[in-house]
């Protein structure tokens, strides 16, 4: 008896490692990608993904700044950050020396994203910057179910802030409001942050309950109870 359920329980391991890989819900990226759009999640629009690839070897070619843009349905328990940068030196991204490769990163089953940035572009896209773009279009657009819009407009901001640091206009890209809508917020935006907070530091030394009221009500309707993506921007080290 001892002996039979000793067999039972091999015989389920094998069959439960066999069936492992059925699970593993995204195969490994290419060890070099063919376009500069990588959508192992099946998620973006092939109309999509034919403007991103143009637009992206023109930025290459007049910038010589390398952008991809990989979708995977799962992370399979790695850490996103840890998967992004091995993917980006797998990849070499950027040109040697000048470390100006940019990898986003999208695990769609995960509800995770992240921009990788090398070296030489950290100062074009700092991390609030990209974390900005991140809330705006990534957020917003994978909340509604629309991967495509999400990953396509992201992708354009990107380009854009590098064609313009560079002083290079790319054929055919549409026009944006994209530093205006996701700048670092400037003097102006920082005194009325100070003023809000000054009135709501009034508020509430003249009615505590009054205040706790608001700040809940905004909170729930700002959506702050909601689960959400998480990601934002990062910058990774050389991938050249």
């Amino acid at each position: 008896m001892d002996s039979l359920f000793k067999k039972s329980i091999l015989i389920a391991c094998i069959v439960s490692a066999l069936a492992l890989p059925a699970f593993a819900s995204t195969p490994e990226p290419p060890a070099m990608p063919r376009d500069y759009v990588v959508d192992l999640a099946g998620v973006i629009g092939p109309d999509v993904q034919g403007r991103l690839n143009g637009y992206l070897q023109e930025l290459e070619q007049k910038t010589t700044s390398q952008v991809l843009v990989l979708t995977v349905k799962s992370l399979d328990g790695e850490n996103i950050e840890d998967f992004s940068l091995r993917t980006a030196e797998m990849w070499k991204l950027g040109q040697k020396g000048k470390d100006n490769g940019v990898l986003i990163v999208v695990a769609v089953q995960d509800r995770k994203y992240r921009f990788e940035v090398g070296y030489g572009l950290e100062s074009v896209l700092p991390d609030s910057f990209v974390g900005s773009i991140g809330r705006k279009y990534l957020v917003s657009y994978f909340r509604q179910g629309d991967y495509s819009t999400g990953i396509y407009k992201a992708t354009l901001a990107v380009i854009r802030t590098i064609a313009q640091s560079q002083g290079v206009e790319i054929t055919g890209l549409p026009a944006m409001r994209t530093n205006r809508e996701v700048e670092v917020p400037g003097v102006a935006v920082q005194l009325a942050g100070a003023l809000i907070f000054l009135l709501v530091l009034i508020l509430f030394i003249s009615s505590p309950h009054r205040c706790l009221t608001v700040f809940l009500a905004g909170y729930m309707l700002g959506g702050g109870g909601r689960g959400g993506w998480s990601g934002g921007g990062y910058s990774g080290g050389g991938f050249g």
